[in-house]
């Protein structure tokens, strides 16, 4: 085999891809320290398996990746590939040639390659095992390795022999047969171990696996009969569960009849109580109507009565002012007359006084005697005028008689209506009275009827109320009473488990059940304790199956109960004489104990019971005290240096011992304690259950007594608000009667008045009168004027026929004369004036009587139809209020039938309810039988099911023939039979045959691991001789070799290998003895460095001398020799030649390089990167040699 080339990639200072390739003979490798040349020695150990980065002089593995320089970057990636020429088949395969490859990435991936195929580490490490070339072998010498022979110590030494020899593959194996010879030592001991305990087992085993097999059989013929009595009980009560259920049909169609006819019964009730409503509502209203009829009625009446009082009112007005009329008419006749005299009088004064002015003119311009002729026919003038005024002055003084009798008449009628005015005053006191005494009366009136509607509308609302809460109590009373039901029949069914002593064990059970027959059982300890519920998880856990524990007085009475099951054959049980029996142990640090954080209380202090029973309790809880949680518990127990057993509230038990028992299951047991509470739990709850539903039926009847007083009050309220709406709107009428009367009273009161101020004034009267008496004083002035100037015309006609001189004193007179009438003619006017003033006045008083008239015409039209209209709605107002009041007649009878069906329908709705609840009852009980044969079929089936794992169909397939008096006798023989077993392991019967067949199965083990062990044994005892053979045969070759090699390579001397235990060649080292030339034998320790280095060299190439290898690999080996040593080194080199070993050689020194072959050179031109060169051998040697 020869190494044919290196390839370096990445690897430390080679960046760039490198390959060397190698020839025969030697290659030196040189250059400058730094530059890289020991890491081609290092690529070598790496790409052969070197696996410590220490030894390539790193930290890390990572590290013999190229890491950058100032130029370059860090690269992820090493390669080395390392080829040979395999053609002789050196290495151990088929390959002529062979190419190891390895990378590294910088992640930690790596990969090993042989001729590009990748393999494990494990491959490569096996392809160079004793072949000489390796990592670890002599062909690769690194630098230090010299120096480590001479400075190593006597086994280091050994070392290399012993890779001369080859025996690293039998240490290897001898290694690994140690391994696994003290595992097989182990297992044996382990196994040893196991069949000791395993026959330690088995004969126990097989005496209870022989006891098993009988208790099967016997349990076998019992589980048969015991399922044949469970499918006949099955079949039982599936027949009584038919019938049950039939019953229950029937009760259900019994139960669901009594509901549709309550439902029925309920409908129609509440059909009656809606038609009791509506017919209410329809006499409400019927009452509203009489209350309206009547009010409009009233009104009516009212309004009609009022017309009677205003049509006698117009009657009187209209007499009066016809009277009144005539009067003014009288007035106006005699104002009229009056006037046609005024103006005739006017007329004549004015002709007269024309005639008087003629007659004056004439006068003065007559003559005597036309002034005789002249006054004699003013005489006649004048005697005329006298007759005319004669007639004025009648009419004046008639006019005065006709004003003095008017004026009498008017006082007449002054007194009459003075009369009547005081009447009508005093009628409209009264008329006052009665208007407020109305308004107080329609003031009361309507309080009261406020009042009973306000009591109306509360009592309604209470009547919803009642209803409403009525409903509710009905309906919470029916719950109650299915509560009460379900309840007694809980507390039937636990007293029932109670009375059974359901959940004690068989022989407790069957004492129990003959309690009387032992005078000295108290009864268990389950009976004699009372444990608050707080704490009966904790006693319930901590005592276990000592609450079923009898106490008796004695021990005879013990006996007595023991010989009882003995003889009945009835089980076990345990018994605590008061006589016999000790307390248990007290703890001693309890004080302490008491307080620490969690501690609840002695377990014997949390509970009650009789003093008598103090022995039993110290015996059963003196040491168990009880903590809140675990985590308290633990603490309590380890305080109480497990001297006390402790129990949390929750049923978490911490034993004496140590042990802990505890956790939680889906389905709690309940346990004896649980059902003595949850009887007295039952029975307080049925008791406050029967109390409400008491209460609830008590309250069912008093609402439904304040239901029925609320119907009668509510009907009497009705009729008063209805009789108070009537009174009401009476008083209202009234009311408004007395308010048109106070009216028209007062209108008749201002009438009245003003007809007496007419009638009784006295200044128009004086007024009058005075100005008749003037105008008649007037015409009697006149006429006596006239008279007087008749007389004085006569006294002129006299004079004119006496003497003309009087004539003038004739003319002065008619001057005078004429002025006098010139005055009365102005008087005359302003009378005429006056008259006529009262004549318009008439006039306007005529017009104005004639418009009253006509308007009372008008009045009395529209009141004679209103009349009749008011008669009309009268007469229909009185036919409604008859039909009202017949109808309501008619609804009081239909409510007094219907009050009357509505008690029936309550009785009837009661009756049914009841007989509904007794269905109902009769229906839970029913279901409760049901339920309890339903749970008895599925217990059975369950017990069929757990306890045999089948159905029921599966087990008729297989059941007994025996009649059920045998069939139960031979389950009693069984079960005496099983109960004299008593508890029995039927797992031992498989243990047995699992501990057997396990014994068997180690026993064979044991013997394989024996004889393991012997070849083991023998395997390196044989070994052991082969590499002692080995080593001491290539001890003894390399030995020669090196005292021959020495003397060669030193010119002389001589030198041998010693083993320093030759009595234990298989660990004794190997020690140098050399002697140079001219020097003494002695150590190599003893020589000095060169002569070290120089030995050690030589006993490297003794072992190629004797185990020759293809290549060899020198760092620098001649570093620590001096030149003639260094020639003496190369000389020897250079006898391999080139049919020898391949050398590949670090060096410095120029003798090695004189001998050299090729000469390659590393440099490092490029800071941090290393370079191969090519190196002419002169021209190296001769700049060694300038240098």
């Amino acid at each position: 085999m020869r190494l044919l080339s290196l390839t370096l990639d990445g690897f430390k200072s080679f960046a760039q891809p490198t390959t060397i390739e190698f020839r025969p003979g030697m290659t030196g490798i040189i250059g400058p320290n730094g530059s890289g040349k020991s890491n081609i020695i290092e690529a070598i150990r790496w790409v052969l398996g070197e696996q410590s980065a220490k030894t390539l002089r790193g930290n890390k593995m990572a590290d013999v990746i190229f890491n950058g320089s100032e130029d370059r970057a860090p690269l992820n990636r090493a390669l080395v590939s390392i080829a040979f020429d395999n053609s002789d088949h050196y290495l151990n395969s088929d390959f002529s040639e062979l190419k190891i490859t390895r990378k590294l990435y910088r992640n930690g991936d790596s990969e090993y390659l042989i001729n590009g195929q990748q393999v494990r580490l494990r491959d490569i490490v096996d392809l160079f095992v004793d072949s000489g070339v390796g990592r670890e072998s002599f062909s690769v010498i690194s630098q230090g390795r010299i120096a480590e022979i001479f400075n190593g110590k006597s086994a280091d030494r050994r070392a290399i022999i012993e890779t001369a020899a080859g025996v690293s593959k039998y240490k290897q194996n001898k290694a690994t047969a140690e391994k696994r010879l003290d595992t097989t030592r182990e297992n044996l001991n382990r196994v040893n171990d196991i069949v000791a305990e395993l026959e330690d087992q088995l004969e126990p085993l097989a005496e209870q696996s022989a006891l098993a097999q009988d208790y099967l059989e016997q349990k076998g013929k019992f589980d048969l009969l015991d399922k044949t009595r469970t499918v006949r009980e099955l079949d039982s009560s599936q027949a009584t569960l038919k019938q049950v259920i039939a019953k229950q049909e029937k009760a259900q169609t019994m139960a669901a009849e009594y509901d549709e006819q309550a439902k029925a019964a309920a409908q129609t009730l509440s059909q009656q109580q809606a038609q009791q409503k509506r017919l209410l509502v329809v006499k409400d209203e019927l009452q509203q109507k009489i209350l309206d009829a009547t009010t409009i009625i009233g009104k009516l009446n009212s309004k009609q009565s009022l017309s009677s009082v205003r049509l006698e009112q117009r009657e009187n007005e209209k007499q009066r002012l016809l009277a009144r009329q005539n009067e003014l008419k009288q007035q106006l006749a005699a104002t009229e007359q009056a006037l046609l005299q005024q103006d005739q009088a006017i007329a004549d004064q004015q002709q007269a006084i024309k005639e008087h002015q003629k007659a004056l003119n004439e006068a003065k311009s007559q003559s005597a005697e036309q002034r005789a002729q002249q006054l004699a026919q003013q005489l006649e003038s004048m005697r005329d005028q006298q007759v005319d005024l004669m007639q004025k002055q009648a009419a004046a003084h008639n006019q005065q008689t006709f004003l003095q009798r008017s004026h009498e008449q008017a006082l007449n009628q002054y007194q009459q209506h003075s009369d009547e005015l005081k009447n009508v005053q005093e009628r409209l006191e009264k008329a006052q009275q009665n208007a407020d005494q109305q308004a107080q009366l329609v003031i009361a009136a309507q309080k009261e009827q406020q009042a009973k509607t306000q009591q109306l509308d509360q009592e309604k609302a209470q009547q919803a109320q009642l209803q409403t809460q009525y409903e509710q109590v009905q309906q919470s009373w029916y719950q109650a009473l299915g509560d009460v039901r379900s309840c007694q029949n809980r507390v039937k069914n636990y007293q029932a488990m109670a009375a059974d002593y359901t959940g004690y064990y068989s022989g407790v059970q069957n004492v129990l059940k003959q309690r009387r027959q032992f005078n000295g059982l108290y009864g268990p300890v389950s009976e004699l304790i009372k444990v608050p519920q707080a704490y009966t998880t904790a006693l319930e856990t901590v005592l276990g199956g000592q609450l079923q524990h009898l106490v008796v007085a004695t021990q005879n009475d013990g006996k007595q109960i023991i010989n009882y099951l003995v003889r009945q054959r009835g089980g076990r049980a345990t018994i605590l004489p008061l006589d016999t029996l000790r307390g248990g142990y007290q703890p001693r640090n309890l004080a302490r104990l008491r307080t620490l954080p969690g501690f609840v209380g002695r377990a014997s202090e949390l509970i009650q019971y009789d003093p008598r029973f103090q022995v039993v309790i110290d015996h059963l809880l003196s040491n168990a005290i009880v903590a809140d949680n675990l985590d308290h518990a633990t603490l309590l127990a380890k305080e109480g240096q497990h001297q006390v057993r402790v129990i949390t509230l929750d049923g978490q038990l911490i034993n004496t011992s140590g042990a802990m028992t505890g956790g939680a299951s889906r389905s709690q047991r309940i346990g004896l304690l649980s059902q003595q509470q949850m009887v007295e739990k039952m029975k307080q709850e049925l008791q406050v259950q029967q109390q409400r539903s008491s209460e609830l039926e008590q309250k069912v009847s008093q609402l439904e007594q304040a239901r029925r007083s609320n119907q009668q009050t509510l009907a009497a309220l009705q009729n008063e608000t209805a009789q108070a709406n009537q009174k009401l709107s009476e008083a209202k009428a009234n009311q408004q009667l007395a308010d048109s009367q106070l009216v028209e009273l007062k209108r008749q009161l201002k009438a009245l008045d003003y007809q007496a101020n007419a009638a009784g004034n006295p200044d128009q009267f004086a007024q009058e009168m005075a100005a008749a008496k003037q105008n008649e004083q007037q015409l009697a002035d006149e006429l006596t004027q006239l008279k007087v100037t008749m007389e004085k015309i006569k006294q002129q006609q006299n004079d004119l026929q006496n003497n003309a001189s009087a004539q003038l004193e004739q003319l002065h007179e008619m001057q005078q004369w004429l002025a006098v009438a010139r005055e009365r003619l102005r008087q005359a006017k302003e009378q005429r004036a006056e008259l006529q003033t009262r004549q318009e006045n008439a006039n306007e008083q005529l017009a104005s009587l004639e418009q009253q008239l006509q308007a009372l015409d008008h009045d009395d039209q529209l009141q004679a139809d209103d009349r009749q209209t008011t008669a009309a709605a009268l007469a229909e107002a009185q036919q409604q209020l008859h039909d009202a009041q017949d109808q309501l007649k008619a609804s009081d009878e239909k409510l007094t039938t219907l009050n009357d069906q509505l008690q029936d329908a309550n009785e009837q709705n009661d009756r049914l309810q009841a007989l509904q609840r007794a269905a109902i009852e009769d229906l839970s009980g029913i279901k409760s039988q049901r339920a309890r044969l339903e749970m008895l079929i599925d217990q059975g089936l369950n017990r069929l099911s757990e306890t045999y794992s089948m159905t029921l169909a599966d087990a008729r397939q297989e059941l007994s023939p025996l009649s059920d008096d045998e069939l139960n006798r031979q389950l009693k023989l069984l079960k005496r039979g099983l109960d004299e077993l008593g508890p029995v392991n039927t797992g031992a019967i498989q243990e047995y045959e699992r501990i057997s067949e396990r014994y068997d199965f180690l026993s064979g083990q044991k013997a394989d691991l024996e004889k393991a062990r012997d070849q083991l044994k023998e395997t390196m005892d044989a070994m052991d001789e082969q590499v002692k053979t080995r080593f001491i045969k290539t001890f003894k070759e390399v030995s020669a070799a090196f005292t021959e090699t020495f003397a060669t390579i030193f010119e002389g001397g001589q030198a041998k290998l010693v083993l320093t235990d030759p009595d234990d060649v298989l660990t004794s080292g190997v020690d140098i003895m050399a002697q140079p030339p001219g020097k003494r034998n002695q150590q190599l320790s003893l020589l000095s460095g060169g002569e070290k280095a120089l030995t050690a060299i030589a006993l490297l190439f003794a072992i190629l001398k004797v185990r020759p290898v293809p290549f060899a690999i020198l760092d620098e080996p001649e570093a620590a020799l001096d030149e003639v040593n260094v020639d003496r080194f190369a000389k020897y080199l250079s006898r391999f030649g080139e049919d020898g070993p391949q050398f590949i050689v670090i060096t410095h020194r120029k003798g090695t390089m004189m001998n050299a072959n090729v000469l390659y050179g590393v440099t490092m031109q490029e800071s941090g990167v290393s370079k191969m060169v090519s190196v002419d051998v002169e021209e190296a040697l001769n700049s060694d040699d300038r240098n």
